[in-house]
């Protein structure tokens, strides 16, 4: 089950700087240095690839010098941002319909609509790895997922050379841990109903019992789910724990997207 901190948060204000492509027949958001042998794939949440706040999140990971893909996982289909339960820059206030009709839909009728296809969403993350290892033999390509999207970084792990999943949700816990087969990295709120700090230090427990040491737990106090991607920017402990999260990532992708680890551990098959 979902929980509320899923469909709430700040849209963000800037200009995305990259374009949209094609890759695998899959609408996506494309931003960095098209020759990069670093490739980043983000899994979105349910807000989907077109939500400003990951996309300007692709081009801070762009700026470091990766090739950044945010493919449409959902199929066409997004929460709009008018649902979330937060200030949105574009209104000066929230009506009560929105606060206490269309957020509580939100959440029980629209978001089981985008999550019940896990098995399609699956298909799609494999389509785009191997679309990219087919025309980037060469290049080192990881995973990190938002919300919906980190229960693939989790799931997945063992398509990527390395993955990162932040505040992830509706993860068959622990079934699916064995899904990490590679360096993983795990960003968690504290006290996220959806994955908590108990949760995350079970995960690093259960996975360096199976010999796995590529392993990262970060547990950020005073935050809640999605602050990764829909923290308020004008709180500053809010900006500075979105901003550690970026940090994380992108020492995670630095360290393992690299021809040294890539020679030394291949990504396994599940």
């Amino acid at each position: 089950m979902s929980c509320p901190d899923c469909v709430t948060g700040y849209v963000h204000t800037d200009t995305p700087k990259g374009t949209e492509i094609k890759v695998a027949d899959i609408n996506a958001y494309a931003t960095g240095d098209e020759a990069s042998k670093r490739i980043i794939v983000i899994g979105a949440d349910v807000f989907g690839w077109k939500l400003v706040n990951t996309r300007l999140l692709a081009d801070e990971y762009a700026a470091k010098g990766f090739r950044v893909i945010v493919p449409d996982f959902f199929n066409g289909w997004e929460l709009p941002t008018w649902t979330m339960n937060a200030h949105d820059p574009n209104e000066s206030s929230r009506s009560f319909f929105k606060r206490y009709v269309l957020v509580p839909a939100s959440l029980f009728i629209m978001v089981p609509c985008v999550i019940s296809n896990i098995g399609s969403q699956v298909s799609r993350v494999t389509s785009i790895v191997s679309a990219l290892r087919t025309a980037h033999p060469d290049a080192n390509i990881g995973f990190v997922g938002f919300c919906f999207g980190g229960r693939f970084a989790i799931s997945q792990n063992f398509q990527f050379d390395a993955t990162v999943a932040c505040h992830p949700s509706l993860v068959k816990f622990p079934a699916e841990l064995d899904g990490i087969k590679g360096p993983f990295s795990l960003a968690v709120a504290a006290t996220d109903r959806a994955f908590d700090a108990a949760k995350a230090k079970e995960t690093e427990r259960i996975l360096k019992e199976k010999g796995l040491k590529d392993i990262e737990v970060v547990v950020y106090e005073g935050v809640s789910h999605g602050w990764a991607v829909r923290a308020n920017l004008a709180d500053e402990k809010q900006k500075q724990a979105r901003d550690d999260a970026v940090k994380q990532v992108v020492g995670w992708f630095e360290k393992y997207l690299t021809s040294d680890h890539a020679e030394s551990s291949t990504p396994a098959t599940s």
